[in-house]
């Protein structure tokens, strides 16, 4: 009798740690599809600036339905009964702030569309909402983080924080270097100026350096880092000279895309090690 309890015991054991193992891998696939919210986020918007700033190109106009999908796949992920996400204080404000973004965007691409020009109020409305709908989106994460004791790699912890400085940077060189309204519309974005935000990201970049893994793919996508950084940081703050949109909206995504490849491999190494 006491042997079929033990066993019995063993069995209830091995499923609630499979229970919890499963627990952690859906909350670190939701805190990372959080992360590309963000990113997403902020990238339509860059891709806003740059479709009007280009007179309706269709690139971008193709990149903003891209995102947006994007953004709805990601958003339906942590609202469905199942995740962990669904059930916590701040989901539904991230909702009906993407609902709001989502039909000012559509409402200034028509306008751009049909008249040529988009309201100047509803464009500062749009750069407005993206602010909000990113502090919701981090509210969230570190919400899900706390609440399930999630631990997370510093080192991916500090390329995800890069990555949303240079979307932010990106989003506002594209505004100030193709609108004159970008001028007053995105300065809360970059929280001090795009100056501070840079000096940040300089900080942070040399945080991830300092302890790199001896790995050749890790030593590759940093070096790509800091090449495309090196490359893209004078123009940033010469967006009044000689602006270049293109090239730091082309070489701002590549950097992210970077990014999360780095802190994907570093929050895989602390896994494997639980």
């Amino acid at each position: 009798m006491i042997k079929k309890i033990h066993g019995l015991s063993l069995i209830v054991l091995s499923l609630c740690l499979a229970i919890t193992v499963k627990a952690d891998a859906n909350t670190g696939d939701l805190l990372k599809r959080i992360y590309d919210m963000r990113i997403v986020s902020y990238a339509i918007l860059s891709d806003y600036y740059m479709f009007s700033g280009l007179e309706g190109d269709s690139r971008y106009n193709r990149e903003i339905e891209s995102g947006i999908k994007q953004f709805d796949s990601h958003l339906d992920e942590i609202t469905a009964s199942s995740a962990p996400t669904s059930k916590l204080d701040g989901v539904a404000k991230v909702v009906k702030s993407w609902q709001e973004y989502k039909k000012l965007l559509e409402v200034n691409r028509a306008d751009f569309l049909t008249q040529g020009y988009a309201n100047a109020r509803l464009v500062d409305e749009l750069s407005k909402n993206a602010v909000t709908l990113n502090e919701e989106l981090q509210n969230l994460y570190d919400n899900l983080k706390q609440s399930s004791d999630f631990p997370i790699s510093s080192q991916t912890e500090l390329t995800r924080q890069m990555g949303i400085i240079i979307q932010t940077l990106t989003a506002e060189y594209a505004a100030r270097s193709t609108s004159s309204l970008g001028q007053v519309m995105v300065i809360k974005i970059n929280e001090g100026g795009m100056e501070k935000q840079a000096a940040q990201f300089d900080k942070l970049l040399a945080q991830l350096k300092t302890n790199t893994d001896k790995d050749k793919s890790i030593y590759r996508s940093l070096d790509q880092v800091e090449v495309k950084w090196e490359f893209i940081n004078k123009s940033i703050f010469n967006y009044n000279e000689n602006a270049v949109p293109f090239v730091i909206s082309t070489y701002g995504d590549r950097i992210a895309q970077n990014l999360v490849s780095i802190g994907d491999h570093y929050n895989r190494s602390m896994q494997a090690k639980k």
